[in-house]
């Protein structure tokens, strides 16, 4: 006779299934900021996470798949990190990416820079445009066309990394000269056509 499951043990598994997808998401999210993506495998995933490669493969399938996940599963911590626009003040506005690219700067390095090796890249990547311009503009409302895209480009990871990592300022440095960019592409911009 069948006797149904007891609800402990499919409790006690279900938190096991959600500890080893959590273990996977890590172990991913860390190998794909170490190594080029072609360097990443489900196998080295399934290793660092301490879990079977089959169960990596039926939590994701694919390595795209695997991108996918570790995107959906990153995308509220970096909104979290980032935050609320908090207005048009160019010191908070600095402050916020501060914030944000102290912890997800390498990792979005690595995502633009291998983009077009992968669909899932790709589309990380375009969400994490689409993401940075709807901030920007709801901290900004109202801007030109022109002032907008200066404020996209100098709030960019790019320039973010260019600062600390290229030129060695302090993250405190990087966020001061953000806000002064911000500040001259608004004032230079104040009243001219676009």
């Amino acid at each position: 006779m069948n006797t149904p499951a007891r609800p402990y043990r499919q409790r006690a598994r279900a938190e096991s299934a959600s500890g080893n997808t959590e273990r996977i998401l890590t172990a991913a999210l860390e190998l794909f900021v170490e190594r080029p993506f072609e360097q990443v495998t489900l196998a080295a995933v399934a290793e660092r996470a301490g879990v079977g490669l089959q169960t990596v493969i039926r939590r994701v399938g694919t390595k795209d798949g695997l991108v996918e996940a570790v995107g959906a599963w990153v995308a509220p911590q970096v909104a979290a990190d980032l935050g609320a626009p908090p207005g048009p003040d160019p010191d908070l506005v600095a402050a916020a990416f501060r914030r944000h690219y102290s912890r997800w700067a390498l990792l979005l390095e690595r995502n633009l820079a291998q983009e077009d090796s992968s669909p899932a890249l790709k589309a990380n990547a375009e969400g994490g445009r689409v993401a940075h311009r709807g901030w920007l503009a709801a901290a900004f409302p109202g801007l030109d066309p022109r002032t907008f895209s200066r404020l996209v480009g100098v709030t960019g990871v790019e320039l973010w990394l260019v600062l600390t990592k290229h030129e060695g300022l302090s993250v405190e440095d990087a966020e001061a000269t953000v806000a002064l960019l911000i500040r001259s592409v608004i004032s230079a911009d104040k009243g001219q056509p676009s």
